[in-house]
């Protein structure tokens, strides 16, 4: 059994070969726990015969040139990924927390269809934890985070890579796909995860969310803060949702409207220069003098 935990949620791999199964997670090697404590999200099972149900799926889309098909079965989830002509299948319980595939766990070809797996399962079974994951990169500077929002392209990549050569001492926590979580005493953290796009940032590590930010490119630069339904809308569009299933957009909106109780989101209308990156670092020294007050 491999057990890892992300973001504070455990979850777990039942499989033949733990060396050959870690070969084909390398990304999830910082995340890796030896002994298991409290719940486990969810448990994933291999070598297991699915079948492609006959009935029409309810949900397909392209990420990244892979494409997934959903279909809603008795009890559960039937999730087919299909990339370069071949179809892996995936069934999860209504839950997301028993998890099965035809996969065999301990093929090296295997490798692409078990992280997208992990990755969309993760996302469904953390939302009613008040977690979601997100479209973002992240920027930490002494425990404290600003998560650049804005679709593909918009400049989240660049923007903190203008941070990490305009401001000392920050460093990048995650690229594109880190998970956000109100913890217990009501702060909202950010955690690295072993998903983070074209960029190999798999830190596990957290810090406490200092503000969003929705990047928007523009000839000037302009920083402006985003209330009601504007920020609302803002975070749901970078957070991952199964959106035919009621139940997992309810429990995502309803994690992001408490995430804005706590956590302000802006809008940045910019030009990737470091008059840019000022104006969203004193976010983090606002954020900063607020808590010491």
């Amino acid at each position: 059994m491999l057990y890892y935990t992300i973001a504070g949620h455990t979850l777990s791999i039942e499989t033949p070969d733990a060396k050959a199964t870690t070969a084909l997670l390398p990304n999830f090697v910082p995340f890796r726990t030896q002994n298991l404590t409290g719940d486990v999200l969810f448990h994933l099972s291999g070598d297991t015969p699915l079948a492609v149900p006959r009935h029409g799926h309810i949900d397909s889309f392209h990420w990244n040139g892979i494409g997934y098909e959903v279909y809603n079965t008795p009890g559960g989830w039937t999730v087919t990924i299909e990339l370069n002509d071949r179809r892996q299948v995936f069934y999860a319980t209504h839950d997301w927390q028993h998890l099965y595939t035809d996969l065999s766990l301990v093929e090296e070809n295997e490798r692409l269809f078990l992280n997208n797996f992990l990755i969309m399962a993760f996302g469904m079974a953390s939302a009613p934890l008040k977690t979601i994951k997100a479209h973002a990169s992240v920027i930490e500077l002494d425990g404290k985070a600003l998560l650049f929002l804005g679709k593909s392209g918009t400049g989240k990549s660049t923007h903190s890579r203008l941070w990490q050569e305009f401001v000392p001492d920050c460093s990048l926590l995650n690229d594109d796909e880190p998970v956000v979580r109100i913890c217990n005493d009501g702060i909202v953290r950010v955690y690295g995860t072993p998903w983070s796009g074209k960029t190999p940032c798999y830190k596990n590590r957290s810090a406490e969310v200092a503000a969003f930010v929705h990047l928007y490119q523009h000839p000037g630069n302009k920083l402006s803060p985003l209330k009601g339904l504007h920020a609302l809308s803002s975070l749901l569009q970078s957070a991952t949702m199964m959106r035919n299933d009621t139940r997992n957009k309810n429990l995502i909106t309803d994690t992001v409207a408490d995430i804005l109780k706590y956590t302000p989101v802006y809008r940045l209308d910019c030009r990737p220069d470091r008059e840019a990156v000022i104006l969203t670092e004193q976010l983090i020294i606002r954020h900063t003098s607020r808590m010491s007050m």
